[in-house]
């Protein structure tokens, strides 16, 4: 049996070669907040959070314990060998799910990335496969489709952040094949979607460069210098670029770092930033500023909900006196 949490969390019989998908949003979340903590006991209060949220119903106790009953019954299900020895038990005051760590889709997806980057510089293009091939274990956004809770949300953002870079390191990859001109459309998508990825639009201006596009890319390198030069310009080109001009060196070191002490930019470059479609692109990068902020709000407020009941714990009469 295979856990997947890059998309949907879902089940993998690999008996009879078919993905169960879970069809109760309740029951997606609590699959997720289980399989993040894999082997790992996770209390009953966390869970009644992450399921409901500040909603908790009365005797929320007993309807996390419904919902724990029919996940550990489909898995016995899928499993009939294991009824008398269930993967999904209790544990001290939670549940515990157990199963082996390459058992996650998440997890093969990391050695997968890892094993490319080893052989990048050595042999591109295995590296260009591999990291094809573990990019395509993705389904989707990392546990989507579940009231999504501050453990979901803060392990779906790491994930998200590890795919990003496993697609630049495919992109690097790639230029080091000699693959420019595919490489161009693809860049060009990656930056708009991600505009707050620096390695994106460096990788875009190496391309545009080696394509001979030098004109393109002069562009990218122009609006690279406008501090605030996060928008498209004409071609719908991103700003804050910086292309190099060595063969087969792609740096990722970020402009506002490296680009101290540049000349100062030709005139004409503010209005490079104001093209067409530049509403669309600060659309996109508001929304992904949005979501980070959002997702980091869920993650603190999980910390000091866990920080305070720590400080319960250990200091209850210093409770009571406060009172």
């Amino acid at each position: 049996m295979q856990f997947r949490v890059l998309g949907p969390p879902a089940i993998y019989d690999d008996v009879k070669q078919r993905a169960v998908q879970l069809t109760s949003p309740k029951q997606r979340a609590l699959f997720g907040a289980l399989l993040i903590r894999l082997g790992t006991p996770v209390p009953t209060d966390e869970l009644i959070h992450e399921l409901w949220g500040n909603s908790v119903p009365d005797k929320a106790g007993n309807a996390l314990q419904a919902h724990v009953s029919r996940l550990r019954q489909q898995l016995i299900e899928l499993e009939p060998a294991r009824a008398n020895t269930p993967r999904l038990v209790v544990r001290g005051p939670g549940y515990v799910l157990q199963g082996r760590p390459d058992a996650l889709d998440s997890v093969q997806f990391r050695l997968q990335v890892t094993r490319a980057r080893r052989m990048v510089e050595s042999d591109p293009h295995a590296a260009v496969l591999l990291l094809r091939k573990a990019l395509g274990l993705w389904r989707g956004r990392a546990l989507d489709g579940g009231s999504r809770g501050p453990l979901c949300s803060a392990a779906a953002a790491r994930l998200e952040e590890e795919r990003l870079v496993a697609l630049g390191d495919l992109c690097e990859a790639s230029l080091r094949t000699g693959q420019y001109q595919q490489l161009v459309q693809q860049l060009e998508e990656l930056v708009v979607a991600h505009p707050q990825h620096l390695r994106f639009k460096e990788q875009l201006a190496v391309a545009l460069e080696r394509c001979g596009r030098h004109g393109e890319a002069r562009v990218v390198r122009e609006t690279a210098r406008r501090p605030s030069a996060d928008l498209a310009g004409p071609l719908g080109r991103p700003g804050n670029v910086r292309v190099l001009r060595e063969p087969g060196s792609v740096r990722t070191e970020p402009v506002e770092t490296a680009g101290a002490g540049l000349a100062p930019e030709r005139p004409g470059a503010a209005e490079l930033v104001d093209g067409p479609g530049t509403q669309g692109h600060e659309l996109a990068r508001l929304r992904c500023r949005v979501e980070e902020l959002t997702q980091t709000q869920h993650a603190l407020r999980s910390e000091m909900e866990r920080l305070s009941a720590l400080v319960e714990e250990r200091f209850p009469a210093r409770r009571k006196d406060s009172a």
